[in-house]
């Protein structure tokens, strides 16, 4: 009978301690766009989903030297593709979000997030 109420406490408070993990954790990031290209498009996606999504750009995109403010709106690994004017791709895998506060296509085509 113990062992049914400390399992029960414990699970109980895991799943209490879960929201306050998920709220302690910041979801937006800046995408910076150091290079000269501009980007038009832009996915993001938690890693597990196996697929990219929508284009968050919408109809706009980014130009070179300028950044932009996002939320990812869910913690944990995500992925990241930006798609360039001259159709270049770059993909930045297994990012944690709640670590990073930008995620930067610099000059050489490199994709970062920090």
């Amino acid at each position: 009978m113990l062992r049914r109420i400390t399992l029960a406490a414990a699970i109980l408070l895991a799943a209490g301690a879960s929201p306050v993990l998920a709220q302690s954790c910041d979801t937006r990031f800046t995408v910076v766009n150091q290079s000269q290209v501009t980007i038009n498009e832009f996915y993001f996606s938690p890693s597990s989903s196996g697929g990219w999504g929508n284009d968050r750009f919408g109809n706009g995109v980014l130009p070179g030297g300028r950044e932009l403010a996002m939320d990812a709106g869910a913690p944990g690994a995500h992925d990241f593709k930006a798609v360039a004017a001259n159709g270049s791709a770059l993909e930045l895998r297994n990012v944690d979000i709640c670590r990073i506060s930008r995620v930067i296509i610099n000059p050489v085509g490199v994709f970062l997030a920090e």
